[in-house]
């Protein structure tokens, strides 16, 4: 009963569409019918547990008749898209199941299978295939005082338009956190920017982080995990906790400057999950002249760089000149190595000479990742989360414009507009204005001169 009311609070406090969570209350609540129905739209989005409730309604007759074969149906797909109790039950019920029902129960999961949108390893979404121009003028925005003593610490995620002329033209936020608590000021100083004039528009993606040094220390960092039940509520199922959990985890790492990687062999966090190994202090140093981009290597006991574990970002120099280079300060580990002046951006970070930043990665479970519990959000329904995903990967672009998402829309229809194909680009611009988004406006506008 507690679980129950529990639910039914953060359904009124967030007033969730159709996902995850409405679907388990009304499972609790027996309504079988709006349950199946709820479980049966996120199958779309690779939701395992969605479909092992399925074969438990099936197996139990929980709103129908008693289905062996369909429950073997749904405890096969959730078995393929990873459900950790699955492979269990399957073994039981292939015991139960004759060779028919075996047979019918096979063909329908992998056809089942074969309707899931998303996919464990998806091609990256890029807004452009070509080179941005280079930055002229780019100042970070300057944010009243009253926002950051309310707002000590957050960041934007801004996909934009620049013209032909290097200026600014088109700009929404597609992640932030808090959401929107910078975003009139991002966008006011967007306007200032000035890139190279290289005659023809560009789309283009920026990350800008704001925090006060010393806002945030491994105490405080800990608290905010866990503030407001956060932790505790993502844990129970809400998608919208777990949304915000993904932008906590991703806001603590940036602002500690630890970068994180998934250890399988280390035990999920307990009730309350520990972050302080990330903002101890090691000072790193390393001379590689002229890096451009960011990659990841591995070194030896001595610091030096033994192998190359992701030079996809890297520009210059060569990936196999960094071999045998040293980072000082360091020993055996991982790090990331990235130009200061990226296009991650922060106002407590940013020099005014070229250098290079030295990050350490950290082992850490998957729910200490902003990945998993985007992720997680997004397989249960939440659209911010699918939004923040979408603009990472090409599986989750597609699907949001499949469900005619405005955002996602627009801007994959400026990318078309770009990459010649302006009838299908313009197409998909009008679809979104019409759905009342205004960045589409402004980008038909941009597009159209």
């Amino acid at each position: 009963m507690r679980l129950i009311l529990v639910l039914g609070f953060l359904l009124l406090s967030f007033g969730v569409r159709a996902d995850w969570l409405s679907a388990l209350q009304a499972y609790e609540n027996k309504q079988y019918a709006v349950a199946k129905t709820g479980f049966t739209n996120l199958l779309p989005l690779g939701n395992a547990n969605a479909a092992f409730n399925l074969g438990v309604m099936a197996y139990y007759g929980e709103g129908q008749e008693v289905d062996l074969e369909q429950a073997l149906t749904y405890f096969l797909l959730a078995e393929q898209l990873q459900h950790e109790q699955a492979a269990d039950i399957v073994k039981r019920i292939y015991e139960e199941a004759s060779t028919a029902q075996r047979a019918g129960a096979e063909e329908a999961a992998a056809k089942a299978l074969a309707g899931v949108f998303i996919k464990k390893n998806a091609q990256r979404y890029q807004l452009s295939k070509e080179q941005p121009p280079a930055e002229i003028s780019t100042p970070m925005p300057d944010i009243p005082n009253d926002v950051t003593r309310k707002h000590p610490f957050g960041y934007v995620v801004v996909q934009f338009l620049v013209d032909g002329e290097g200026r600014v033209k088109v700009a929404d936020a597609v992640d932030g956190f808090p959401e929107g608590a910078f975003d009139p000021y991002v966008f006011r100083t967007m306007g200032r920017w000035q890139y190279e004039a290289t005659g023809k528009a560009h789309l283009m993606s920026v990350r800008l982080s704001f925090w006060a040094t010393g806002s945030m220390n491994a105490r405080s960092a800990n608290q905010i995990i866990k503030g407001q039940n956060l932790w505790s509520y993502a844990q129970l199922g809400s998608s919208r906790h777990q949304e915000m959990l993904g932008s906590v985890l991703n806001l603590v790492s940036m602002v500690s400057g630890a970068e994180v990687y998934i250890d399988e062999d280390l035990p999920a966090p307990a009730n309350e999950p520990d972050v302080s190994a990330w903002f101890e202090s090691r000072k790193f140093d390393i001379n590689i002249p002229g890096l451009a981009g960011a990659v990841s290597v591995a070194t030896n006991e001595k610091g030096e760089i033994v192998r190359l574990l992701d030079a996809s970002e890297l520009t210059h120099p060569a990936a196999e000149t960094l071999q045998g280079t040293r980072i000082r300060g360091a020993n055996s580990g991982f790090f990331r190595l990235s130009n200061s002046l990226s296009q991650d951006r922060s106002f407590s970070r940013v020099s005014k000479k070229n250098s290079i930043l030295v990050e350490q990665y950290h082992a850490v479970h998957q729910e200490l990742t902003a990945g998993y519990w985007w992720k997680t959000a997004a397989a249960n329904g939440d659209r911010r989360a699918q939004r923040i995903l979408g603009a990472q990967r090409e599986d989750w672009q597609f699907y949001l414009i499949q469900q005619q998402d405005p955002l996602a829309t627009a801007w994959h229809g400026a990318r078309l507009w770009l990459d010649g194909e302006a009838a299908e680009g313009k197409a998909l611009l009008e679809q979104a204005q019409a759905a009342g988004y205004k960045p589409a406006s402004e980008l038909l506008q941009a597009l159209s001169l």
